[in-house]
């Protein structure tokens, strides 16, 4: 017996969210038969295929993820032809998780990196990374714990993970680059590509933990993987396992708002709205849907994002630990910001680190960059025109020109938060020459 996706619904949160619908239109929600045929059609094209599953788990299997219960999946060993002018571009991982560190991997390691594949140097080979530039740079190793596709939350698991063991570091780097705080709310991120989109040897973007906000106190709250085991993840095959696991989740239902401008479930509408502070959604037509939506889902997401940087930023701090934020973007929005903000940007370009979360990030004192500022001033000095400047960096992801860049772009901010300096910039006091622990001898 399928329960009723509308039934359970705190009526605070109905009072709180106070959304308008003008009175006699109403045509975008949807009846309870309705709804329910709507989510089995937005759900049935993400059924999993089985020989890509079944390769996902096999150990043996030359595929560019594996399965872990907690964010889903983590990366394998890999050469691959996605880098600059066709190449192949090699990534390895230590056993110890991160990436294989290539500069100064004898001496002690006081820098760690979290984030996504930005932060992981996806399309670009070991040695080509911004950490490994600005390792070469500093006389000093960093870590690389970025994995590609994870959001803020996943990458703060990651952190929580290894930060309380030998391999945490006093310094701790977060990087978060465009839709980071829309993954850390889905419980399949699968489900907001189109379908199908992933098989084979990218195969990855399985259910993880998620995170969502608490709709009455505001507070974080722990959501478990819905697969987190191979034989539940094996079962997500099956159609009615698919439909039965996510047809009551909250953001499903605002999927299905965004995609197509009907509205399967109300409440979980009203709840986002209530956590997001929205008061004014209009539901009135199906254009206005979509658009009211995806901006009530994306306000949604940054809320989650400043509670869990927050536990990030507390528990470091009790760990005696020192956090600095990196606000990364994909190409479109530096060619966007280069551009001067033109107007008939196609397609719409979000704001994926707003005024409210840079706000958020100065007033708990974390240290950041926001990085688009540093291409905008770059730009500046060249005569060519935006997309021009921004095919110099991205091939998708940074090339190796874009990883010197960010590398380069950071650099004088990361040195003046390290205390010591990196050995490279020791004080001027010092011996010009220095031996100790560099040079044999």
């Amino acid at each position: 017996m399928h329960q009723n996706p509308q039934a359970g619904v705190n009526r605070r949160v109905l009072q709180k969210a106070a959304i308008a619908v003008p009175a006699g239109i109403v045509t975008s929600v949807l009846a309870q038969e309705q709804a329910d045929q709507e989510i089995r059609d937005f759900l049935k094209p993400y059924v999993m295929d089985r020989k890509s599953v079944d390769d996902f788990l096999d150990p043996k299997a030359r595929v560019w993820a594996k399965f872990d219960p907690d964010t889903g999946y983590l990366l394998r060993n890999s050469f691959m032809r996605d880098g600059v002018d066709g190449s192949h571009t090699l990534a390895r991982y230590e056993p110890t998780g991160q990436r294989f560190q290539v500069n100064f991997r004898d001496r002690p390691c006081r820098i760690n990196t979290y984030g996504n594949s930005f932060t992981q140097g996806h399309q670009s080979n070991d040695a080509e990374t911004w950490q490994e530039i600005l390792a070469g740079h500093f006389g000093e190793p960093i870590r690389n714990f970025g994995i590609g596709g994870f959001g803020v939350y996943q990458a703060a698991l990651r952190l929580e993970k290894y930060e309380p063991t030998d391999l945490g570091a006093e310094y701790v780097i977060f990087n978060i680059w465009g839709d980071d705080h829309w993954r850390s709310i889905n419980a399949w991120r699968q489900l907001t590509f189109p379908p199908n989109i992933l098989s084979g040897k990218m195969y990855h973007s399985n259910p993880w933990r998620h995170a969502r906000i608490d709709p009455n106190t505001g507070a974080l709250v722990d959501k478990p993987n819905y697969a987190d085991t191979p034989d539940k993840l094996r079962k997500l095959c099956e159609f009615e396992t698919v439909y039965e696991t996510f047809r009551n989740d909250m953001i499903v239902h605002a999927l299905i708002a965004i995609r197509t401008g009907r509205i399967v479930n109300r409440a979980s509408i009203d709840e986002m709205a209530a956590v997001a502070g929205v008061k004014d959604i209009d539901l009135s037509t199906l254009d206005r849907v979509k658009g009211s939506v995806q901006r009530l889902y994306e306000a949604y997401a940054i809320r989650a994002g400043m509670r869990i940087m927050e536990r990030v930023q507390t528990k470091l701090t009790r760990a005696g630990k020192k956090l600095f934020v990196l606000l990364s973007y994909p190409g479109p929005n530096v060619w966007y910001a280069c551009a001067g903000k033109p107007k008939d940007a196609k397609p719409p370009i979000h704001d994926f680190h707003p005024r409210e979360f840079v706000e958020f990030l100065q007033d708990r004192k974390i240290p950041f960059i926001d990085t688009v500022n540093k291409h905008v001033e770059e730009f500046a000095q060249f005569r060519i025109d935006a997309k021009a400047y921004v095919e110099r960096y991205y091939i998708g992801h940074y090339n190796p020109k874009g990883q010197h860049f960010f590398a380069f772009a950071i650099k004088n901010e990361i040195v003046q938060w390290l205390s010591p300096r990196p050995p490279t910039y020791a004080d001027e006091s010092e011996s010009i020459i220095r031996f100790e622990g560099y040079l044999p001898g």
